[in-house]
């Protein structure tokens, strides 16, 4: 079983706080939302590998 980043659990914290300060009622985002949530062009979403459902989770994986 694959280690888990050191720094996922506070990124995933961090991206679940603004992605519930920007979209409150959503659990899974666009390339768009996820670039705005983590503060990134949605070229940079689409060239980590993020298509289209993307949750808080992957975003925090990719980013940790």
């Amino acid at each position: 079983m694959p280690k888990e980043k050191e720094l996922y659990r506070d990124t995933l914290e961090r991206i679940r706080t603004r992605a519930d300060q920007l979209f409150p009622d959503k659990l899974v985002y666009s390339q768009k939302e996820a670039a705005q949530i983590v503060g990134v062009s949605p070229m940079t979403i689409s060239r980590k590998g993020l298509k289209n459902m993307i949750t808080a989770e992957q975003i925090a994986r990719v980013f940790a």
